[in-house]
This record gives structure tokens, sequence and C-alpha cells, in this order.
């Protein structure tokens, strides 16, 4: 049976695929293989990989917590619509590995001055270029890795030891090939394996808050106020919070406790 993923292409549906990703959102066994088999009874040739989602979601929500995480890819691409919220977030991220870093700073080139979305430093030094997408079935190009490259030759002197492409989607062959062929590093959606971003991620559960389905006003509150992870949100206490973001203390504390679920 084949099914048509958001880019419009076809591909083979795949049971075992649904599983295991519905196994990875914390789902127990017993529910991934009755969700799986519901959405096989349930689809027909050309069902939409847009249905599929939905259906999956909509039986995890029985399951406190499992939904959310199932939601991660598209709670990404609800940090937007522009990219700032995914640097500030990917930032926080690289925090907790043990980085220090810098957001949206200038930095003379040979000539012209160049924006670098992060600067990131452990032991040696990057230069992060970040390629946000807000849209399911779009793929990070060659493009941006070109991009990222000549950044990195042109701010040499600055003695940055590799450039750093992240992207919250899949990346085409040809970004990944050139990427290797001249040591930019790249971390997107499932790439490279074990220290793509959602391993990063789920590693230290390192959810953002847009996993939390909230409305537009009480994303941009906490978003605004620099709240982008879960773990912040847990951290600050209701008053803090109602102080920095005016949302309903009824409303934090509801919050508050979704992210618990989801983190334990």
């Amino acid at each position: 049976m084949k099914i048509i993923k958001a880019s419009g292409n076809k591909e083979t549906f795949s049971s075992k695929k649904i599983y295991y990703s519905i196994l990875e959102s914390g789902a127990s066994k017993s529910l991934a293989r009755k969700i799986t088999n519901k959405v096989k009874s349930s689809i027909k040739e050309n069902s939409t990989t847009e249905q599929i989602y939905k259906l999956i979601l909509r039986e995890l929500k029985k399951q406190p917590g499992t939904a959310e995480k199932y939601n991660l890819k598209r709670a990404i691409m609800d940090l937007g619509p522009a990219g700032y919220a995914f640097e500030k977030y990917f930032s926080e991220i690289l925090n907790y590995y043990g980085y220090k870093t810098k957001i949206g700073i200038h930095i003379k080139g040979k000539r012209i001055m160049h924006e670098v979305d992060i600067l990131a430093v452990n032991e040696k030094k990057f230069m992060i270029e970040c390629k946000y997408h807000n849209e399911n079935g779009i793929h990070t190009r060659l493009q941006p890795a070109l991009a990222a490259y000549a950044r990195f030759l042109d701010l040499e002197r600055h003695k940055i030891d590799q450039p750093w492409l992240v992207t919250n989607t899949r990346c085409t062959n040809d970004a990944t090939n050139y990427a290797k062929g001249v040591n930019l590093k790249i971390t997107g959606w499932k790439y490279p394996k074990g220290e793509s971003l959602n391993n990063l991620i789920e590693n230290k559960k390192l959810y953002p808050i847009t996993v939390l389905f909230l409305e537009e006003a009480t994303k941009q509150a906490l978003l605004t106020k620099g709240i982008t992870l879960l773990k912040t949100l847990i951290e600050k206490t209701e008053q803090e919070l109602f102080k920095l973001t005016k949302i309903p203390i009824k409303e934090i504390t509801r919050l508050k406790e979704n992210a618990k679920t989801i983190l334990n």
C-alpha cells in the first residue's frame, strides 16, 4: 500500500515504522500495537501521512504525556514562524551539553560584517548557522551548507575551529555529502545517527514548551520572555511565571503539571 508524504512523494506503508515511532513517544508496547493495528485497519491506498499522524495523536492522548512527545517534530516547527526562537532553543540545548553560547552576534569578516546565529565553545569553537523550517515536507538543501562554509572561511582570522549547520528538518544527500567533504558539522532531524537533533533533545529531555499544544497567545507570552524549555517552566514558580508573562495562575499551574507528566 502506498501513502502520500507531506512532500507529495509516495512511499510504501510500513506498520513497523509506525509501531516504533509510537514506542519512541513513551507509549507502552501494548498501546503501540493497538494503535498500529488501528492505523492498518483505517487507512487505504493514497492515505496521507497527515491523516495517519492525526489518528495516532488522537489515540495517544489517552495516555498522558505520550502525544506531546510524539508531536516533537511539529512542536519545534511551532516555535516559529521566524527562526529566532529556534536559535535560542538550540542554544539552550547546547548549554545542557556543556557549551557556552552567544546568540545573534556580529563578527567582521575580511570586508563585511556577518551575523552569526550561535557562537558555541567547549573544547572547540563553533560558528553555528541555523536553518529553520516551519512546514512539514521541506528538506534542508545544499545552499545553506554552502553559505555556512563560505561564512566560516571569511571569518578565518577569528580562529573558529569548525562551522556547524543546524536544522530542524532532514538534509538532502547533496548537503550531507558536501559537509563531509569540507568538515562542516551538521545536526538535523534524525541526522547524524546517535547525535541528531531529536537524540540531543530526548537524551536529556530538553523538550520545547510547544509540545504542550499551546494557544498562540500563551506560546508568545512564554517565548518573548525567553522560556523555551519545559525544564525552565518547571523550575520557575507560578508567581515568577505570572509576573513575567501575565498568564493566569490557573493556566500556569495546568501547564506545569502537564510538563511534569511529560518529563517524568
